[in-house]
């Protein structure tokens, strides 16, 4: 019964945004469904690759025409189909999985819409195998006492990111951006954004994994506290972790991963992570490109000390994050350069109090700061301790968590903080 819930909820949601997004989506679920169960019985490489071609198209399409600049296409009737890289993912996951005989076919075309359709992770993600939830998405659930509290904690904990963290870092950001600043403001906007945007996108994570634990539907972890990386690839081991595991498994390793020559095993690494770009959209692109050079030549040598490992990755992966702050690549590059030739530092510092926070919200946005670091840093530990702490404990911690959002929280008429970052992509 819950599940069935599940479905009629996910769907009438889903079809609230466009009842168009229905027609992609089932069509995208339907043509890999019967093609998968074909295929279980016979092996057939046309129909293998036609299926993959069709959906490939769908999605290649509507990036191309998002990015309508490229074919000077005209915005009208179309609308987009919400969260189609994440479901796209999704099937041709499941699709490859069965053709290769990884696990057999699900013949049962409700479950198979509910592996899809389920609508927590639809818009944002995690990108969830279906051989990794099947058992706990199927299967018959009780909503326990534990999954309930601990589901609200993770919730409040992902709003609480995005509405007092990530909702100040934007406001700063926009006034830097909307003012064309250049020089220490980019720079400072792009510390901003790496800030914004891990605690938007895996704030809204938490609120997705959180909901889904008080179901009792356990998904993928998507970030395993990615900052804390000393280069390029270790961050590529803890951020996104269900998009980089997915370009790993079907296309890294199918395109002959480290099983090659060493100029072989950087092309590929350079070709999936272009395709990671593109993932995101036509425009991200160069980002996708520099990460890609960069994770392959970068040489394997550190410094000793951590902290200095992790304050260059850090800053490496904020200048990047240039194509996700301004609209073209050719706007980001040329802001990017003033940087390295606008030295206007002193200008920057005497106007700090006038980017859109005043000292009290700059003050919360620090110890805001201050107390994800802490969390991050001793995750496991916290999560333990919360673990073995009674009701009353877990309540009061919870509460305390409602009134800062409530007191601190950036929302409301004004403030576009309702948006999650990623769900764009």
């Amino acid at each position: 019964m819950m599940n069935l819930f599940l479905f009629i909820f996910s769907i009438l949601i889903y079809a609230s945004f466009g009842i168009t997004n229905l027609f992609y989506i089932l069509f995208s679920s339907l043509t890999t469904f019967f093609a998968a169960k074909y295929l279980e019985k016979k092996k057939n490489k046309f129909l293998f690759w036609i299926t993959i071609f069709v959906n490939l198209s769908i999605l290649i399409f509507f990036k191309l025409y998002l990015y309508n600049s490229f074919f000077h296409l005209v915005k009208n009737s179309i609308i987009v189909p919400l969260g189609i890289s994440y479901y796209t993912f999704q099937i041709l996951s499941y699709f490859i999985d069965v053709y290769k005989g990884k696990y057999d076919a699900e013949h049962n075309l409700y479950h198979y819409l509910l592996y899809v359709l389920y609508i927590p992770y639809l818009f944002i993600g995690p990108i969830s195998r279906y051989d990794q939830i099947k058992t706990t998405l199927f299967a018959k659930r009780k909503i326990t006492e534990s999954n309930v509290f601990h589901g609200l904690l993770r919730i409040v904990w992902g709003l609480f990111k995005k509405l007092v963290i990530a909702g100040r870092a934007g406001i700063l950001i926009a006034t830097i951006t909307n003012n064309h600043d250049t020089g220490a403001f980019v720079l400072f906007a792009l510390f901003l954004y790496s800030i914004q945007l891990y605690t938007d996108f895996s704030g809204g994570i938490d609120i997705v994994l959180g909901f889904s634990k008080i179901l009792g539907i356990e998904l993928p972890e998507n970030f395993k506290v990615p900052y804390l990386a000393e280069n390029l690839k270790d961050f590529w081991h803890r951020w996104h972790m269900t998009l980089s595991n997915w370009l790993k498994d079907y296309v890294y390793i199918p395109l002959g991963g480290n099983r090659c020559s060493k100029i072989r095993n950087k092309f590929n690494i350079i070709i999936t992570f272009v395709i990671s770009g593109l993932w995101h959209g036509i425009n991200y692109f160069l980002w996708g490109l520099f990460h890609g050079i960069l994770v392959a030549f970068t040489p394997k040598t550190k410094s000793k000390f951590k902290w200095i490992n992790r304050a260059i990755n850090f800053l490496i992966v904020s200048l990047l994050w240039i194509f996700f702050i301004y609209p073209t690549s050719t706007e980001a590059l040329k802001m990017l350069g003033t940087i390295f030739t606008t030295f206007n530092y002193s200008d920057f510092f005497s106007n700090i109090l006038n980017l859109g926070l005043d000292l009290p919200n700059i003050l919360v946005f620090l110890l805001s700061i201050f107390l994800l670091i802490i969390y991050d840093m001793n995750m496991q530990k916290i999560n333990h301790w919360l673990k073995r702490k009674k009701i009353p404990t877990k309540t009061f911690i919870l509460c305390s968590f409602v009134f800062l959002i409530l007191v601190f929280g950036i929302y409301g008429l004004g403030f576009d903080v309702n948006e999650f970052i990623y769900s764009k992509f």
